[in-house]
């Protein structure tokens, strides 16, 4: 078996919200790693406790891994009242949950951008994010940064630059930076190779949004055979964000992966 085949994933509630039924969507097609976002309840960590142990169970009888958690944090403004909640009890409410879990990696994001392209990201997303940073670092967590389209981060340059500036890597979403204006491969990735150690697969098309991984405007084929051709060990993780049809989305995104993977 291909090592990579190893190595696929999924964002959970890209299937279900239901840890039981993901799971019963994603087993069978050979996914036994998953990104936990959201659960009964809400996104994590405001879940029921009733999900958590859903999901303990799940992982127990079906010897499955967890491969972080996606609270989030830092969505918003610099300003919104979202941002000091997440230090207040947020972040002390995400690491229990991770300690019940046994999970050690979180994924926050870098704050909503205000302003046009030509401002420059304020001193203050570098603060918060080194605050988090040394939070995650007291409890044994990873903290890493996603890039998504209208935050400080959008694209691969600006996310570099947020988190070399804070010592820490990224999650890598190429439809993200596709939807941000920028040419995800090769443009964005040289700038974030060096950072990554996880990333999100979709795209993305001008004219509908997100969109299957081989049908949108990002050069998906080229990025997965430089990942390769790097050494990128990390896991492979399907996001669709087609929520109209999950299941099938899931299904059709995950073939889409493997003939890329496969090099067809």
């Amino acid at each position: 078996m291909a090592d990579w085949k190893q190595r696929l994933a999924i964002i959970s509630d890209e299937a279900e919200d239901s840890f039981d039924k993901a799971v019963e969507i994603c087993l069978p097609l050979g996914i036994r790693a998953y990104e936990i976002r959201k659960l009964d309840g809400g996104r994590f960590p405001n879940v029921t406790n009733e999900a958590i142990q859903q999901v303990i169970e799940m992982v127990e009888a079906h010897d499955l891994k967890l491969i972080g958690v996606s609270p989030g944090f830092f969505k918003e403004t610099l300003e919104h009242h979202t941002t000091q909640e997440a230090f207040q009890n947020g972040f002390p409410e995400a690491f229990r949950l991770m300690d019940k879990l046994n999970i050690r990696r979180m994924t926050v994001f870098t704050f909503k951008r205000e302003g046009g392209r030509d401002v420059p990201i304020p001193e203050s997303v570098f603060e918060y994010l080194r605050r988090a940073a040394e939070l995650c670092n007291q409890e044994g967590v990873e903290l890493i940064l996603e890039n998504s389209a209208s935050s400080w981060g959008d694209s691969g340059r600006n996310l570099a630059r947020i988190a070399e500036a804070i010592g820490i890597g990224v999650t890598w979403d190429p439809g993200n930076a596709t939807a941000s204006g920028e040419v995800a491969y090769p443009d964005g990735y040289g700038c974030v190779r060096d950072q990554i150690v996880h990333v999100h697969f979709k795209n993305w098309h001008p004219d509908q949004g997100n969109v299957a991984i081989q049908e949108g405007v990002a050069d998906m084929a080229g990025q997965v055979k430089a990942l390769q051709t790097d050494g990128y060990a990390g896991y492979y993780c399907i996001e669709p964000h087609q929520w109209q049809d999950r299941a099938n989305a899931v299904i059709k995104n995950r073939g889409q992966l493997l003939r890329l993977l496969n090099g067809e």
